[in-house]
């Protein structure tokens, strides 16, 4: 059983097919069913390639390895005599993990090409910026529509305000019943864009807005700012590389959306 806790997760993210018959790299058989050499691949095919050949090459690991497709092949065989595989939450789960798959394999197949160093390289020189370490405090305000929001900053800005207390009874945030509008300290990649940017811009004291985002209209009090550095790429290329691809994908999406004809019922 400790094999298979071992290699649960391993085994779990593979959507391993155990092999059905008789096959020339046959290393063990379960009741009607073979596992191969290639099911052993695939179990580690979420790894990369360092670890991967270092699981398969050792002996001890390779055991605990078919040991644990063993056990998870019993498992699936005792799942499809129970009629798991026939249950609408199996239909609901396999149509979430389809729906994963093919998004992954879209923006793999479209994106890839263009997430290349020199790319990356000139993401980076043109957004220094937000990958600059300097931190800011704030407290916010979250209306709803921006007359809301300007009405709010009319008492925020009226004299012996308490712009937590309004936040605490006003903010649409759901986190302000607990933080009185607090967003505490972080960098400019931790909040959406133009929230940052007007953060960043603003100066220590400063009440601005409205300011829209995606969630709705904030008034924002500028608390405290702490100057940092801009480091260098190899500092933060991994982080680079994922606000570059964040990038890519929006920017597709946003493409598609474009193209599509979508009408919104809900509220």
């Amino acid at each position: 059983m400790r094999r298979l806790m071992m290699f649960a997760a391993l085994l779990g993210s593979t959507g391993l097919g155990i092999s059905s018959g008789w096959a020339a790299t046959e290393l063990a058989k379960v009741n009607a069913k073979t596992i191969t050499e290639a099911d052993l691949k695939g179990a580690v095919s979420g790894l990369n390639e360092i670890q991967a050949k270092e699981l398969l090459n050792q002996a001890a690991s390779r055991r605990q390895l078919l040991n644990s497709l063993i056990e998870q092949e019993l498992l699936v065989q005792k799942g499809e005599t129970d009629k798991i595989d026939q249950s609408a939450e199996y239909k609901t789960a396999l149509n979430a993990f389809r729906r994963q798959y093919i998004v992954n394999a879209v923006l793999e197949k479209d994106l890839k090409a263009k997430l290349n160093d020199k790319a990356t390289r000139k993401y980076y020189d043109d957004n220094k910026m937000q990958f600059a370490t300097d931190q800011a405090r704030a407290w916010h305000i979250l209306s709803k529509t921006e007359s809301e929001a300007k009405d709010m900053l009319k008492k925020a800005k009226e004299k012996d305000a308490d712009f937590q207390a309004l936040a605490e009874k006003y903010s649409q945030d759901p986190s302000a019943k607990n933080n009185r509008g607090d967003l505490g300290y972080f960098t400019r990649d931790r909040m959406v864009h133009d929230f940052s940017e007007a953060v960043f811009n603003a100066k220590p004291g400063q009440i601005i807005g409205p300011i829209k985002t995606e969630f709705g209209y904030h008034i924002i009090k500028v608390v405290d700012q702490k100057p940092g550095k801009i480091p260098g790429y190899d500092e933060v290329e991994l982080q680079v590389k994922n606000a570059y691809r964040q990038y890519l994908i929006e920017n597709y999406v946003s493409d598609l959306r474009k193209k599509a004809k979508i009408e919104i019922s809900a509220k």
